[in-house]
């Protein structure tokens, strides 16, 4: 059997995972739980861990969590990315603290540190001109003569090598520290937040398909892969389609008055119409198809709220091209649910596929965050056989 990129997780002081273990680990995972159980902790701490060399990752993380700006700094949004001591701290208290990750599989990495500490104090002139250039000037408010609040995030690297397949065997011990400092009113723009190297991995939001961007990135990266690749994943794509509509005939990158581009799908009935005009369920899968087309093989997609507006009577048909295509493509699964139906459809989709589906239920507890593991086998028994709800 060929090595999964991550077989074995461990998360200890992301949010609020304690001492988690994700042992076994299968090319498609299943997070159920409670509410507040860590589920969408668990697919941040892995962007995280999939990005080693790059603390910007974290800045890609706030934005997911919070698109609405409901934080009142990005400060706040990373200082509660870490274990909190549960009392409250004066907005000008020095705070500090660590997490830690290890992982195992065909992944070069042995474990990710992640330091945070508040930093008060004056920014330095690379930071102000880099204000000055994307606001025009400093604003008043930003007089360089107060003292700025920000963040220091240092990662600290142990037995990474970049991904190339003749090294994956050969790691060491040597550590590696990349440190970065971000300031409340220093912007940090798409071009800054860049992957050097990691693993392939891309996370969907219960809402990232709204997004025309979004949208746009996972079809552009699909079309400009390699030409068996790119024919490949059209042909999956479009069946993926077909399966909510036969009449959808193709999918196209278009601007129909030659200015912003958009997703257009060419229908029998409707001619080349806009992405927007079809249903959640339509919008969310052409997100969904693109991006693990996008991936390359050994790459992790992260799925929060794997039903969100799909229709129950259609989860069973997407959870098994779902699975076989990943499984085609080499890339790894790891998705929520707090829905049963998508429970029951995943479960009733094992007979198709084998074994391929692992699930694993979350709990918090007294000493820690727990994971009972559930191979896709017992999931059915357990769900058609003995009734039992296992979220």
């Amino acid at each position: 059997m060929t090595q999964l990129s991550l077989e074995k997780v461990t998360i200890h002081g992301f949010r609020g995972l304690r001492n988690l273990t994700l042992d076994g680990l299968g090319p498609v995972n299943i997070l159920v739980g409670e509410n507040n159980s860590g589920k969408t902790s668990v697919l941040e701490a892995i962007s995280i861990l999939c990005n080693p060399l790059d603390p910007y990752e974290w800045m890609r993380l706030i934005r997911q969590r919070d698109f609405g700006r409901l934080d009142e700094t990005r400060i706040q949004s990373l200082r509660w990315c870490f274990r909190q001591s549960g009392n409250l701290q004066p907005s000008e208290a020095m705070f500090r603290e660590e997490c830690r990750m290890t992982c195992e599989g065909a992944f070069p990495l042995r474990s990710l540190s992640v330091s945070y500490k508040d930093l008060i104090g004056e920014p330095d002139e690379a930071t102000l001109r880099r204000i000055e250039r994307f606001r025009g000037s400093v604003p008043d408010e930003l007089d360089v003569n107060e003292l700025w609040f920000g963040a220091e995030l240092s990662h600290k690297v142990v037995g990474y090598i970049h991904p190339q397949p003749s090294l994956f065997d050969n790691l060491d011990d040597e550590e590696e520290v990349i440190t970065v400092q971000v300031w409340e009113n220093d912007p940090v723009t798409r071009a800054r937040i860049r992957r050097r190297g990691g693993l392939p991995c891309e996370t969907l939001t219960p809402y990232s398909y709204q997004i025309n961007i979004l949208q746009m990135e996972a079809h552009s990266k699909q079309l400009f892969a390699a030409s068996e690749d790119r024919v490949a994943g059209r042909e999956g794509i479009l069946e993926l389609l077909r399966m909510f509509d036969p009449k959808i005939r193709d999918i196209q990158i278009a601007s129909f008055r030659g200015r912003r581009p958009a997703l257009y799908i060419d229908h029998a009935d409707l001619g080349a119409a806009p992405l927007s005009i079809f249903g959640d369920a339509l919008r969310r899968v052409v997100l969904l198809a693109s991006t693990l087309y996008s991936l390359g093989g050994g790459g992790i997609l992260l799925i929060d709220e794997v039903e969100t507006g799909i229709h129950v009577s259609a989860l069973k048909r997407v959870f098994f091209w779902l699975t076989k295509a990943a499984s085609s493509l080499g890339v790894q699964i790891v998705a929520t649910t707090h829905s049963l139906e998508a429970v029951d459809a995943i479960a009733s989709s094992v007979p198709d596929v084998g074994s391929d589906f692992v699930t694993f239920r979350l709990s918090q507890t007294e000493v820690g965050t727990e994971s009972k593991r559930i191979h896709g086998d017992l999931l059915h028994r357990l769900r058609f056989e003995r009734g039992l709800d296992v979220r």
